[in-house]
């Protein structure tokens, strides 16, 4: 500045607070500001001194001097912010063009006609402790704009943008709640250095502001508080989570007008709310998370216990966190609400081809429930074969929908062979048993009634005992028959068919009647022969084709799916589950290397749920003891994976006894 008896103009403009929009131009060596009607810059703010501060030509520069006011001055030069107050003594600083003072509510911007340049800033005062210790109510807003706008207010300059970027960069590439909100605290503590707590409340649809409690709460860690956290968990006593403070009144304002908050304590006006007071709060940022069609939640960080300012640049700045925040947090929710409603699909859809079956209520969470502790039982064990397996989260899931949906395909199989829980269905048994009568009853015309006519016609009349034994014959004939029946009844449902039984209703499918037209009829149909021929389990060589095609429609199905590149293998997973390591299974017959681990999982689980599930029609639910034994036959005959199955039995059988509905109620 020149020393030659001409000076700068000086240029006031309130920015805020009672007057705001007034500005005056100066043309003199020192310009007083204060509520007093005497000073050059008069203001009407009731929080302003009477004789406040003065601008005055000192040694060549300008400088702001503080006149001992009752508050102090919040002075805001090149970006940083100095607070000016010491009530015994005037406190000056230099300042340059475009410098802010804060007095009381009232933000002023000082202006220099004379372009200078650029000095760093320097601050003249007698006490050493200047600023820490007395503070004066400040409220600056800032309602919500895009992080562009923002940014163009931002000194390029200032280090801490590179701080933001990285923040930027990181948040760019998470989707989980926590892990953004941890990344957003880290950067706000880097960002602001006086700020010494942070929180951040998510708001809820239904719950007032008011009552909203914060989601995450930080106090920044000094060295005296991690030697504490360490000495005390060393001796095994962790000290207890500390109860944050939350200033609700100032939550409330941002939450009503959804704008930024750079507050200095007792702003609020003369009724500071106690929270502020317990909280030794001396000044706090708080901006709202605006999204693109709601008010998200609030984010705020204070210096509580420091006794530290934040300057109108630090609120823009913060404003630039809080906008990067409501973007990563709105991308989260929308992919929590997609992950949601996926979820329910694939539910829906589980329950769907349930409902088709009831038999198998349950069998698809089971045998998710069963694959996934396999799994994670394998993530945890570093030796011998489980060694080398290890499925990321990613892999986890992934594997768990495979579970879930390895069944899909049944939306393809018919009705009626799906619920065949009976060799031949009941609709077939009654019209054997209808058959069976009618036998019966031209029996008893070929076995009473004709003898019966013959005699009479011949005047050979039967005696009582003649009569009696065809009516005894006839009788034999009729136990046998319903014996017959009874049988038929019972190994429509059996699981298994010995070579007897197989010979008995092979040679009552060879027995014949003539019917009331005098065409020969078979006892049983070929059709119901040869369901009754079944040896193991209830579906005929079609029907079983049928069921055995549900693996290859669960795979084209679920390839229509437009899964995610951590999920691209679920098609695959799920289509492969009757797969076996001999190549016996299907729908590929795959042999042992094509076959991967987690298929060898799935298949594992899916069978020993099958076997332990609740009673079917056909068959009792085989006990704990009995599904190890049998899943222990298939990996001898190297069908399953023989290190899996002994894992699967020690480890995980135990984890999961409670779920199994054969032991449900014991």
């Amino acid at each position: 500045m020149s020393t030659d008896g001409k000076y700068p103009i000086l240029c006031l403009t309130v920015l805020s607070g009672p007057d705001l929009g007034m500005t005056r131009t100066f043309d003199k060596s020192k310009v007083s500001i204060g509520r007093g009607g005497t000073n050059d810059f008069s203001l009407s703010d009731g929080f302003v001194s009477n004789f406040h501060g003065e601008l005055l030509m000192r040694e060549g520069d300008i400088v702001y001097q503080d006149l001992k006011s009752r508050h102090g001055s919040l002075v805001s030069v090149d970006n940083v912010s100095f607070h000016l107050h010491n009530p015994e003594e005037e406190t000056h600083i230099k300042v340059t063009h475009q410098t802010e003072v804060q007095l009381g509510c009232t933000l002023l911007k000082v202006e220099l006609q004379e372009p200078k340049p650029k000095t760093i800033p320097e601050v003249r005062q007698s006490n050493p402790e200047l600023g820490a210790k007395s503070m004066r109510e400040t409220l600056i807003t800032a309602s919500h704009r895009s992080v562009p706008a923002i940014t163009e207010q931002i000194d390029a300059a200032d280090q801490r943008l590179a701080v933001i970027f990285r923040l930027a960069s990181m948040l760019n590439g998470l989707t989980q709640l926590d892990e953004i909100l941890e990344r957003i605290l880290e950067a706000t503590f880097d960002a602001f250095p006086a700020a010494n707590f942070f929180a951040i409340t998510l708001l809820e649809e239904g719950v007032p502001v008011e009552e909203a409690m914060p989601y995450l709460t930080r106090r920044r860690e000094t060295t005296v508080d991690r030697h504490e956290r360490v000495s005390a968990e060393l001796d095994g006593e962790p000290l207890p989570p500390e109860q944050p403070i939350i200033s609700k009144s100032i939550i409330k304002r941002v939450y009503e007008t959804q704008e930024s908050v750079l507050f200095v304590k007792d702003s609020m006006g003369t009724e500071i709310s106690q929270s502020i007071i317990d909280a030794k709060i001396t000044a706090c940022l708080c901006a709202p998370l605006v999204g693109q069609h709601s008010l998200l939640g609030i984010v705020e960080v204070d210096t509580r216990g420091l006794g530290s300012l934040f300057s109108r640049k630090d609120l823009d700045l913060f404003n630039v966190v809080a906008s990067l925040a409501a973007f990563a947090l709105e991308r989260a929710q929308l992919s929590s609400n997609i992950v949601e409603m996926f979820e329910s699909f694939v539910y829906a859809s589980v329950n769907a081809i349930e409902a088709r079956d009831p038999t198998t209520a349950g069998h698809s969470e089971r045998v998710a429930l069963y694959t996934l502790e396999l799994a994670e039982v394998l993530n945890d064990i570093e030796v011998d074969y489980a060694r080398d397996i290890h499925f990321t989260q990613d892999e986890l899931t992934e594997l768990r929908y495979a579970a879930l949906l390895h069944d899909f395909g049944k939306i393809a199989v018919r009705e009626a062979v799906l619920q065949k829980g009976k060799r031949l269905p009941e609709l077939h048994l009654d019209l054997i048993a209808q058959r069976f009568e009618t036998i019966k009853a031209l029996a008893y015309r070929e076995h009473v009634e004709a003898p019966l006519t013959y005699s009479l016609k011949n005047n050979q009349p039967l005696t009582m005992h003649q009569y009696d034994e065809l009516r005894a014959k006839h009788a034999d004939f009729t136990r046998q028959l319903d014996a017959s029946l009874e049988w038929l009844g019972e190994v429509a449902t059996v699981g298994w068919m010995s070579d007897e039984a197989l010979e008995r209703v092979k040679q009552l499918g060879s027995l014949s009647y003539t019917d009331s037209h005098g065409h020969k009829r078979p006892y049983l149909t070929p059709y119901e022969v040869a369901n009754l021929s079944i040896r193991r389990g209830t579906l005929n060589e079609d029907e079983w084709e049928n069921m055995r095609s549900h693996a290859s429609f669960s795979e084209n199905y679920l390839e229509r799916i437009p899964w995610s590149g951590q999920l691209a293998n679920v098609p695959c997973i799920a289509g492969a589950h009757h797969e076996k390591l001999d190549g016996s299974g299907y729908p590929r017959g795959l042999m042992a290397p094509a076959i991967l681990p987690q298929v060898r999982i799935l298949t594992i689980s899916d069978i020993f749920d099958a076997l332990t599930a609740s009673d079917r029609p056909y068959r009792k639910a085989a006990t704990v003891e009995r599904a190890c034994a049998i899943l222990h036959m298939e990996a001898d005959e190297n069908k399953l994976d023989k290190a899996l199955v002994g894992i699967f039995e020690e480890l995980v059988v135990p984890r999961v006894l409670k779920h199994i509905p054969s032991l449900q109620g014991q």
